[in-house]
């Protein structure tokens, strides 16, 4: 059975908003392996770095003022941050089997939002980054909903699209230059031009 989509059930969690937070982990993800693609680069250096510049990216976003919609609420590694006051949480997991405690437990933060919520509803959330590992799928974000009993009550899937995001070069300054001052030449009055052959052919 399909399961319904996280705004039928909290309006806030439109599917802009989380593509925008899925494009942040996802170039994150990426941005790693374009760096750490030595073959002295292990899957653990590559996870830990991944995940250390995801939650730092959520960070910056925070910090930036920019989406009125996002908090943070507990910045350290067992991050949970909010969306229009819904506490949210991410993992680099496989959704659909997943292990990690941001997945699997509900985390302090998140507990005062689940214990008002109805038993049915979705009230515990986590962003799960699934690196296609298994070669089925390409990267990509799954948004779980689980209700108080740890089932799953709603699913979006983002795009896969790989995103590439370009700093914008800086315009060298222009400098500018001083136009040069050109002064009439004055005329050799004591020189008498004399005319030769090639200035009398251009004479009428």
């Amino acid at each position: 059975m399909a399961l319904p989509p996280p705004w039928f059930i909290h309006p806030q969690l439109t599917a802009q908003i989380l593509q925008k937070v899925a494009d942040w982990l996802l170039e994150e993800y990426y941005s790693t392996l374009d760096d750490l693609s030595r073959d002295t680069d292990s899957g653990y250096g590559r996870g830990c770095t991944a995940f250390d510049r995801q939650k730092n990216r959520i960070l910056k976003e925070w910090g930036s003022s920019k989406w009125r919609w996002l908090c943070v609420s507990n910045p350290n590694n067992d991050m949970v941050f909010s969306i229009s006051g819904i506490p949210c949480r991410f993992s680099n997991d496989d959704p659909m089997n997943p292990k990690k405690r941001a997945v699997t437990e509900c985390n302090e933060y998140q507990s005062a939002f689940q214990e008002f919520s109805a038993p049915s509803d979705a009230s515990r959330f986590c962003f799960v980054i699934d690196r296609g590992l298994s070669g089925a799928e390409d990267p990509h974000v799954e948004f779980l909903g689980f209700d108080k009993f740890g089932t799953v009550a709603c699913r979006w899937v983002s795009d896969t699209t790989r995103v590439l995001y370009l700093e914008s070069e800086q315009e060298a300054p222009v400098e500018q230059v001083r136009k040069p001052t050109v002064a009439p030449r004055k005329p050799d009055l004591d020189r008498t031009p004399e005319l030769t052959s090639e200035s009398s052919d251009l004479e009428p």
